[in-house]
């Protein structure tokens, strides 16, 4: 079954209602859509263009030396993220058939924030954005087992998309999710399944993970932070 492919003015006003940095360009901004692996535009100069997830996911991705790919981002909704020359060497492309991107001039945004003081606080708050996500992946790749991440990725989703239930709809497939936690498919699957065996999480069909154990999940991700879940080991690992 084909996703549903809304018109521009749809995802305008998707991105309207979604709390964001850069609000006041939202009746200009360029809707950009995008197939699954099809590659982000990039802009020419050096300034390069920033983009904000509307809807799907991107991926950052390199090839490394044995020929395998490894994800160094995974932006999510709500997400902004900077496409530039200095990522030549790398690819930034769509992972679900139906990403839709809010697209801004590199070179527009740092003239209005030299302009507008602002605006200028604004630009940084994306910037501080993308340093935070790198940080958060930071605390899901330090997990000693496969378990470890899947459940620091699980809670850094709920925190973001999750509902009242604990149900948590997966952005990514497995395949995706094992290329971006630096292990195999089958080590993923794996650690679902061990996770649901023990009664931490519950698999609703292929895309819902549904939190059943939160203290279990949140013991899961450091032995030595009981109770404390993934905002204790993110302080832990801050810099004093």
């Amino acid at each position: 079954m084909k996703p549903i492919i809304h018109p521009a003015d749809y995802y305008r006003k998707l991105l309207a209602a979604q709390p964001h940095a850069l609000k006041s360009l939202d009746a200009s901004v360029a809707i950009v859509k995008l197939s699954r692996d099809q590659q982000v535009p990039e802009e020419a100069g050096a300034v390069g263009r920033w983009y904000y997830v509307i809807a799907g996911a991107v991926r950052y991705s390199t090839i490394r030396p044995d020929g395998r790919r490894q994800l160094l981002d995974l932006m999510l909704i709500g997400d902004f993220f900077l496409v530039g020359s200095s990522q030549r060497e790398d690819t930034i492309e769509a992972v679900t058939e139906e990403t839709v991107l809010a697209s801004y001039s590199g070179t527009r945004l740092e003239n209005l924030g030299e302009r507008d003081h602002r605006f200028a606080r604004e630009l940084r708050e994306i910037t501080f954005q993308s340093l935070e996500r790198s940080r958060q992946q930071l605390v899901v790749l330090g997990g000693v087992t496969a378990a470890d991440k899947v459940s620091a990725f699980l809670l850094h989703l709920e925190e973001r998309y999750g509902d009242q239930r604990g149900d948590i709809r997966l952005p990514i497939t497995r395949y995706d999710l094992a290329e971006y936690l630096a292990v195999s498919v089958e080590t993923v699957c794996r650690a679902f399944s061990d996770l649901q065996h023990r009664g931490v999480i519950a698999l609703i069909g292929i895309r819902t993970v549904r939190i059943v154990d939160r203290n279990a999940l949140q013991h899961q991700i450091g032995r030595k932070y009981p109770n404390a879940g993934l905002a204790a080991v993110s302080a832990e690992l801050r810099p004093n």
